[in-house]
């Protein structure tokens, strides 16, 4: 699995956590829900700019988003 795919995987795991939907996540981060489509499927790459959108919508630090077992060394 490469690194957008499991950077889609975290994003989906901590929005259904929320109990959020595609639309109104997306509204709250401030991006294009058919864009949050294709981050959280792993098909697009993201900026930073992006990404600290998307955490903070999310509550999250970029640190505890990157802490998650996913992102561990095998």
């Amino acid at each position: 699995m490469n690194l957008n795919e499991l950077v889609g995987q975290r994003i989906t795991q901590l929005r259904t956590q929320k109990k959020l939907s595609q639309q109104k996540f997306a509204n709250e981060a401030d991006i294009e829900r058919s864009y949050l489509t294709h981050v959280e499927k792993g098909r697009k790459n993201i900026s930073l700019n992006t990404l600290l959108k998307i955490t903070s919508a999310l509550e999250v630090s970029l640190k505890e988003f990157f802490d998650a077992k996913e992102f561990s060394k095998p």
